[in-house]
């Protein structure tokens, strides 16, 4: 595969991620970055600038809000997240805590969507971004739905990371979630949040998951079965309108989901 990739297209891409990451920057900033000649980072630069993509402030580039109307297309073209935005704004506010609509792409997380207000987990700052998708109840509960010859793809990689469980302990763990219908996260990923997640699955196809969030650890705990209630409510919901869409039905398995064992 990399054989047919297009080098030009590689350096493009490597800058366009260097200035997400850094903000605004300058040639000879891209050109020690990526370890590129100046000339090269300029070309690519003023590429970018000639096609709406990066702003030319007094020779320090940024990236446009092109990006952001990109992003926004991406998002509202995806079946989930329209039929997801009010059940997550809906959840929130029952729970009177963060409530999260999640998808897996080339075996990481996004939060496409958020509502609910915590300084800690604030969906604002954290809407958009990758997060680990074996750390989180999100990820958790949409691996554990997933095929089998795609979850071993997404396993076998995640257990090259330092602090990834093993191949097996994670097997184990998201058989569990499987049987019980939801997934729990007690400070895995964002020390001191603890959260709950459910898939969201129509038609065989898993389309991510629904979670919700906090800072108290009472969400796993005296919270815990309410807000599966609210959850599995929610899930419920979305599913609804997913299949009603594309003209098929839930299976009984999706049901169970609420066990507090």
């Amino acid at each position: 595969m990399t054989g047919n990739l297009v080098g030009a297209d590689e350096t493009l891409f490597r800058i366009v991620e260097a200035m997400a990451e850094a903000g605004p920057v300058g040639v000879t900033e891209v050109a020690k970055r990526l370890d590129l000649t100046k000339s090269t980072a300029h070309r690519h630069l003023q590429t970018l600038e000639a096609h709406g993509y990066a702003v030319n402030d007094s020779g320090t580039y940024r990236l446009s809000h092109q990006w952001f109307h990109i992003g926004t297309a991406v998002k509202t073209r995806q079946p989930f997240y329209a039929a997801s935005k009010e059940a997550v704004e809906n959840l929130a506010e029952r729970t009177q805590k963060t409530a999260w609509c999640a998808i897996e792409e080339n075996g990481k997380l996004m939060f496409v969507n958020g509502a609910g207000s915590n300084p800690t987990h604030n969906p604002d700052l954290l809407v958009g971004d990758w997060s680990s998708i074996t750390h989180t109840a999100a990820g958790k509960a949409i691996l554990a739905h997933l095929p089998g010859d795609r979850l071993d793809e997404i396993v076998d990689a995640d257990s090259t990371a330092d602090d990834s469980l093993s191949p097996t302990d994670l097997r184990k763990e998201l058989e569990y979630v499987r049987s019980r219908g939801y997934a729990v996260n007690q400070g895995e990923d964002i020390s001191g949040i603890y959260a709950i997640g459910m898939p969201v699955v129509a038609d065989e196809r898993v389309f991510g998951s629904l979670s919700v969030a906090s800072p108290s650890d009472a969400l796993v705990t005296d919270d815990r079965d309410e807000t599966l209630e609210y959850l599995a409510s929610a899930v419920d919901r979305v599913e609804d309108v997913l299949a009603s869409g594309e003209g098929s039905s839930r299976t009984p398995q999706q049901r169970n989901r609420t066990s507090p064992t």
